[in-house]
């Protein structure tokens, strides 16, 4: 190992507060330019570059190794991210989402046909309502609440336990919890078409059902 070697510290040298670089470790120490380090310490073999590319281009990644391996091939270049996410489970994760939204559909094709067959037993109630001069818009939303309230609480209770049991299976890895919020809004959003499908499939006949006719008797 070399040699210790004293150098006084400039008087003028300014105190910055430390952070993470990259590799998320907290740096100390002094930072000195080549020209400013005494010579004594020789030359400066250990040196990291960080470099941010912009990977919207088309093979941004492999012309920053090969620029790195032209300048010396015994760099060693490594890609840092923040996460990174295996095809595997991307792809199961992707099965699992249009298996949730394939139940979805079934769950509002079942309400549907439990509302329509509703709608034909009370025929004579909602013809009585409207000529008592209930307004058809209410009977509508009435409708749209049927269908709302039993997919609403499914998802509440679906999102619940899933997260409850994420995490506790990412404290048993000792891994910090995170919710894919994207998944979860996405599940949002197809269960919200749901209630808007069978809500627009009920109106025709509820307005044909909600006619003078269905008072008529035998």
């Amino acid at each position: 190992s070399p040699a210790p070697v004293k150098w006084r510290v400039p008087a003028g040298a300014r105190t910055v507060p430390a952070r993470e670089d990259p590799t998320g470790q907290l740096r100390s120490g002094l930072l000195v330019t080549p020209s400013a380090a005494p010579k004594e310490l020789g030359d400066f073999p250990d040196a990291r570059i960080f470099v941010q590319v912009d990977e919207s281009g088309p093979d941004a990644l492999d012309r920053a190794r090969n620029a790195v391996f032209r300048t010396d091939p015994f760099v060693t270049a490594m890609t840092l991210r923040d996460s990174t996410q295996a095809a595997g489970f991307s792809s199961i994760r992707t099965g699992l989402f249009f298996g949730a939204a394939a139940v979805l559909v079934l769950i509002g094709a079942s309400l549907f046909v439990s509302q329509l067959e509703q709608l034909r037993e009370r025929r004579r109630l909602l013809s009585s309502l409207v000529a008592f001069g209930t307004k058809r818009s209410t009977l509508s939303l009435s409708v749209l609440w049927q269908t709302a309230v039993p997919i609403v609480l499914g998802l509440v209770l679906a999102a619940f336990v899933g997260t409850a049991l994420g995490a506790v299976l990412m404290g048993m890895a000792a891994q910090p919890v995170r919710i894919d919020w994207p998944s979860v809004l996405g599940m949002t959003g197809v269960g919200a078409g749901v209630v808007a499908a069978v809500t627009l499939l009920s109106l025709p006949p509820l307005l044909r059902l909600m006619r003078p006719d269905g008072l008529r008797t035998e």
